[in-house]
């Protein structure tokens, strides 16, 4: 598989997943979505929305071999580095006390979309074009 089309299949899964359970909450499945309208859900909640647009420009961008006025690498390393920021406020609120899920902690309470998203961010973050053979 050249790296176009594994571009593309990671950003169109890394999309996808946001629309899948990523936390529960107060017994209820949030995904991405969801979570970004409930109004009853911290501020960070909205660094959420870069994951989809990012992965949407992403997915265009291979598509169409279009040049975008941010590199290639940025937009790879953008939706990983939001999830991990998100996965590491969650942690410290935890174990502070201020955490907004009630059982438990983080590992409990995210659904397979955001784990799914962090595997898919890594596997578009490290994704590396293979050397073309010339025989």
């Amino acid at each position: 598989m050249d790296r176009k089309t594994s571009t593309a299949l990671f950003a169109l899964l890394l999309f996808g997943s946001f629309f899948m359970p990523f936390f529960t909450w107060q017994s209820f499945e949030l995904n991405g979505f969801n979570f970004i309208l409930s109004g009853h859900t911290p501020l960070y909640k909205y660094f959420l929305s870069v994951i989809p647009l990012l992965a949407l420009v992403r997915l265009f961008g291979a598509l169409m071999s279009e040049h975008f006025l941010l590199t290639r690498k940025l937009l790879s390393w953008i939706p990983l580095m939001t999830l991990c920021g998100i996965f590491i406020v969650i942690y410290i609120n935890g174990n502070t006390g201020t955490n907004i899920f009630e059982q438990g902690g983080i590992f409990r309470n995210t659904g397979s979309g955001f784990w799914l998203a962090l595997g898919l961010s890594l596997l578009l973050a490290f994704d590396r074009p293979r050397p073309q053979h010339q025989y």
